[in-house]
This record gives C-alpha cells, sequence and structure tokens, in this order.
C-alpha cells in the first residue's frame, strides 16, 4: 500500500460526497482512504459507510466525538500506507493531484515530505493561490525559512509515515494543531520537496474553527512554541520573515486581549514577499512592538 489518506468527519453531510469523489476519481490507485466519523451527529457516517460499499479502497472507522486532531490521531494508529496525507471533508483535491504528487515522491525516494499548492478559499473574492514551486531542501529549516509560517497546514502535504513512528501525533483539544505538529516533526530533519504541479482546494468554513475565533492567542502560541522547541533565534536574517508572521498574529492578539507575547527586536525591510511586511517591519523598527500594537488596535476599531 502506497498511500493512506485520512478524511476526518464531523458535520460534513453537505460536503462529504464532494470530498471523496474527488479522491476516488484521481487517476493513482494504490491508496487507502480511511473515512474517520468522528462520533458526527448528522447524516455523514451513513453516507460513508455508502461509499465505502462501492469502493474496496475505502474503510470507515467509527469513534466517539473527540475532535480533528483526536480523529486524525485515531487513523494514524490505524494507516497502512508507506506515505500519508490529510484531506478534510469540506474540502477537495483537484483531478490528477495525486499522480503528480506520488510521481514527486518516486523521483526523489529520499524525501519525507512532499508540499503541494493551495487554492485558498475556493470561488470567495479573496480566494488566492499558494504555490510552493519545485526545490528539494536537503536542510527542511531553509524550507520553514523560505516561506516561514504562512504554509503550515498539513494538508497539502505528503508524508512518510515513519515520521508518525516515533509519537509524533496532533495535539488533542488544542486550535491550531497542524502548527503544534510541525516542530515533532521538523526535529526528525526530514527531507522536503516541493512541486509546482497538483492543487489541494480549501474551501472557506464559516463555522470553523479559524472563523470562530475571535481570539488567536492559541495560534501566537503555537507559533512561538515552535520557535522554542526548534532553537530559532528570530533576531537572525534568516528568521526575520518568522517574525513577521507572529508579528502578524500578535497584532490581532493585542487588539482582542492587550496582551504582548512577542520579544521586540529589529527587522529588515526588505525579502518578505509578502504584501504589508515591509511595512510591518518598519512600523516596529521606528515606533516599538507595542506602540504598533496599540496603533493596529486603534485603526481596526
Amino acid at each position: 500500500m502506497k498511500l493512506t489518506i485520512i478524511v476526518p468527519m464531523y458535520n460534513v453531510e453537505a460536503t462529504i460526497g464532494r470530498c471523496v469523489r474527488s479522491i476516488t476519481a484521481q487517476t493513482f490507485a494504490d491508496y487507502e482512504l480511511l473515512l474517520v466519523d468522528d462520533g458526527s451527529p448528522d447524516g455523514s457516517a451513513a453516507l460513508a459507510e455508502s461509499f465505502a460499499m462501492d469502493d474496496s479502497r475505502i474503510t470507515v472507522l467509527h469513534k466517539a466525538n473527540g475532535g480533528l486532531s483526536s480523529a486524525r490521531n485515531y487513523a494514524l494508529d490505524r494507516c497502512r500506507g508507506d506515505y500519508v496525507t490529510f484531506v478534510d471533508g469540506d474540502d477537495e483535491i483537484a483531478p490528477g493531484t495525486l499522480e503528480a504528487v506520488m510521481d514527486e515522491a518516486a523521483g526523489h525516494a529520499d524525501c519525507d515530505i512532499i508540499e503541494y499548492p493551495v487554492t485558498e478559499r475556493v470561488g470567495r473574492p479573496d480566494e488566492h493561490l499558494f504555490n510552493p514551486g519545485a526545490h528539494v531542501y536537503a536542510d527542511c529549516m531553509d524550507w520553514l525559512a523560505r516561506f516561514g509560517l504562512s504554509h503550515c497546514w498539513v494538508c497539502n502535504k505528503v508524508f512518510r509515515r515513519r515520521l508518525f513512528d516515533h509519537g509524533a501525533r496532533f495535539a488533542v483539544g488544542r486550535r491550531f494543531e497542524d502548527v503544534l505538529l510541525l516542530p515533532h516533526l521538523l526535529l526528525q530533519r526530514p527531507r522536503i520537496t516541493t512541486t509546482d504541479r497538483g492543487m489541494y482546494l480549501y474551501h472557506w468554513n464559516g463555522s470553523g474553527i479559524v472563523a470562530t475565533t475571535p481570539d488567536l492567542t492559541p495560534l501566537l502560541e503555537a507559533q512561538t512554541g515552535l520557535i522554542s522547541l526548534l532553537g530559532i533565534d528570530t533576531r537572525r536574517r534568516r528568521w526575520h520573515r518568522l517574525y513577521v508572521d507572529m508579528l502578524s498574529v500578535q497584532l490581532y492578539v493585542y487588539r482582542a486581549t492587550g496582551r504582548i507575547m512577542l520579544r521586540p527586536q529589529r527587522l529588515a525591510l526588505t525579502g518578505y514577499g509578502r504584501t504589508g511586511y515591509s511595512l510591518k517591519a518598519a512600523a516596529v523598527n521606528v515606533l516599538g512592538l507595542r506602540l504598533t500594537c496599540k496603533i493596529f488596535k486603534l485603526l481596526k476599531r
């Protein structure tokens, strides 16, 4: 078995058919699809069972409700693939994606993580594309430094399953579980390949965790925890992109709570590749971190 695809299900009756069809229509076929019914009260489980009756590659796992991380972990303990990937039940993958990504895995047999493009917020006015391009990173920290914390989702990545063999799991009961997991994977120093082929289609969920979380303190805690676990010194120019990513969250944390969680520091003014980052760096350099947060709070009322 080459690949395990894990899809947690909770109240996704309206979208799980679209998700599963996007997987079963793929040209790559050497996979098992684990649909994890996380105690969903809607008709998701019944739909999943009907899909499994029509396709032997699909297995439905039933468990008591424990949240997204619990469902993913439950499947990780039971998966059989050499590689594993995650798809959320309200999202989908574009045609040809698995073949393209698994071709990359075959062509870079020493790589442990393959990352591919994402279209975020499909069909909305703010729809946008993240494309990591085609690169091979012998040092996973170069990968982290290049894109910062803006691409820490697990859904647009295929992982060698052995990365999860020594206890790396999603944090149950914690939000922003992808960011919390990442340092435990990177501490294993995986080789990472990125590709511009394939596409994960992320559909905005207005009732999801991100949309319904006014206080982003847990996200900033996860990000600063990642920095600590990996021993990153954000004062080094290499890591200024990471700091500005955290600064973007810090501004919203201050607006919601009045808390300052980052250490003040000076930042380079160029080289971020994202609109507004140089302006944020200049503001922190000239005004200081606290005053920058205060002005942001006043402007965003």
